[in-house]
């Protein structure tokens, strides 16, 4: 009877070799495991028109990564059979948690350095995992970068189990927990560093659910909190050949008393142009649009500045949007009585750069991408890239437009580069084609094609309509907003409802109309 043949490797492994060739299949392994149908849902149905060529020569790649997992597998279960294995059960275990505690730590370094390295910095987290630098790529495309780290670590770590619990079972030595507790330890310790430094990422980079003006402090370091990247030294009161509506013997005249007034800086053209008609003995007061000069006659800002200065007493009238239901709950709360009184109406827009595709949306397609369930431009006849859908703080008028029109439809928080204080900074930047040509951003009419016109952007029809002066007036444009006059009810300047009341009269509406806006109907 001949003896049974012993198995035996060419060339056992030494701990030295187990630790480094084990370790090198078990970072592949995972990385293969998720990239192979990824790169063959590509291949079969992929964005791209006819044969998806890159993602070919991923899938071979993985097929030849796979061909080595597999070779490496069968010489490690080999030396196991033989005993050619590390004697401590820490060291058996130990390449199977090297991936995940590299996935971690390399992770939280990126979450917290990145957004001052990077200028693109959620991009660069796809280096995070080595193991899955294909799937991260095809999941950013298709998905968000969280979705990407989140799937690459429950594989990692299923993957450290499966190998554990498969070394327990063939292993020579009594298993010895002390090492799976051991890194059990060390996998919180860095999971709890993911989430820090994740936080200081959201921070620096995402803007969280109720950003406001007090909020984003922050933004401080790359621009200043209240300059306007709008220019309206062209629209001040009283300043020579400036470019303001002229009114010829108004009938009011305001010689003392003067309110004080505040407003958005896309109807500054309005009171600006009332002011200058309605205004004497201005000797004593100042008229620059400047927000930093509170105690200015006229001042042009943001919305939220505007209704703060309003509520705190700073100024006397407010011109802008309706406001947002945050904003009234907090004037419940200050037990004070607004008078809020329309003035005209306007177009609620939404523009991109004149190099993409799109001229026309629905209602629904902006919920959806502004709920970031679209999240590509071909997915609406457009070019393969990415929607940038850029926001404005909360309190402002186009912003609290947005959240009306998403009505009970959640609206994702802006990223950092998703976000602009100031419309003219959304316009400008959609402008730029060459950065930004697959952004899509929101305004009024008249700041897009009047106050800040750019002939970089365009404005889309929505639902087939083109937001024209006659859809307004006609009503066929289905996003119409009220431009109003805003006062306390407590206000003991007489001159408040006087002026108020002028905007109604036919002078006033014929005003709203010469600057480009579209009045109540009273007009000359």
């Amino acid at each position: 009877m001949s003896e049974p043949k012993i198995e035996k490797p060419t060339k056992p492994y030494s701990t030295i070799g187990y630790l480094v060739l084990t370790t090198l299949w078990a970072f592949l392994l995972p990385g293969v495991i998720v990239n192979g149908p990824i790169l063959l849902l590509l291949m079969v149905n992929g964005p791209f028109p006819g044969i998806n060529w890159f993602a070919l020569g991923g899938f071979a790649v993985c097929g030849l990564l796979l061909f080595l997992c597999v070779l490496l597998i069968i010489r490690f279960s080999v030396n196991h059979r033989l005993g050619q294995v590390p004697g401590s059960f820490a060291l058996w275990i130990l390449p199977f948690w090297i991936p995940l505690f590299w996935g971690l730590a390399i992770s939280a370094i990126c979450f917290y350095f990145a957004p001052t390295l990077f200028p693109a910095s959620r991009w660069n987290l796809m280096y995070a995992f080595p193991q899955y630098f294909l799937p991260l790529a095809f999941v950013i495309s298709f998905g968000t970068m969280t979705e990407a780290l989140v799937m690459s670590g429950i594989v990692t770590f299923f993957c450290a189990v499966i190998g554990t619990v498969h070394v327990a079972c063939i292993a020579t030595p009594t298993p010895k927990w002390r090492g799976l507790i051991l890194y059990s330890l060390i996998t919180v310790i860095l999971c709890s560093l993911v989430s820090v430094a994740h936080n200081h990422f959201r921070v620096e980079v995402l803007l969280q659910p109720g950003h406001n003006d007090h909020a984003a402090v922050r933004d401080e370091r790359d621009r200043n909190l209240y300059r306007s990247d709008t220019d309206l030294s062209e629209y001040i009161p009283f300043a020579e050949n400036n470019k303001l509506v002229k009114i010829e013997s108004p009938t009011l005249v305001i010689d003392s008393e003067h309110p004080k007034i505040h407003g958005a800086f896309a109807l500054y053209p309005v009171y600006a142009a009332a002011i200058e008609a309605t205004y004497r003995n201005t000797e004593k007061l100042q008229f620059d649009p400047d927000p930093q000069h509170w105690n200015a006659s006229v001042v042009a800002g943001t919305s939220p500045q505007a209704f703060t200065a309003l509520l705190n007493g700073t100024s006397d009238m407010i011109f802008m949007a309706r406001p947002s239901g945050k904003q009234l709950q907090e004037v419940k709360d200050k037990g004070v009585e607004l008078v809020i009184t329309p003035i005209g109406y306007e177009a609620f827009v939404f523009f991109v750069s004149t190099v993409n595709p799109v001229d026309d949306l629905t209602l629904d397609q902006i919920r959806d991408i502004y709920s970031k369930k679209i999240t590509r431009w071909n997915l609406l006849g457009g070019k393969n890239e990415r929607i940038l859908p850029f926001q404005r703080p909360e309190g402002s008028g186009s912003q609290t437009a947005m959240e009306r029109l998403m009505g009970n439809a959640p609206m994702a928080s802006p990223l950092q580069e998703e976000f602009r204080r100031d419309m003219g900074g959304i316009v400008a930047s959609v402008a730029d084609y060459r950065n930004y040509g697959n952004a899509i951003g929101f305004s009024f009419r008249y700041y897009v094609e009047g106050l800040y016109k750019h002939d970089g952007v365009k404005l889309l029809k929505i639902n087939g309509i083109a937001p024209m002066i006659e859809n307004i007036q006609n009503g066929s444009y289905p996003l119409i907003g009220e431009m109003v006059i805003i006062s306390r009810a407590d206000n003991t300047n007489p001159n408040v409802p006087k002026l108020t009341e002028w905007f109604l009269s036919p002078q006033g509406q014929g005003l709203v109309r010469d600057v480009g806006y579209v009045p109540m109907g009273n007009d000359e």
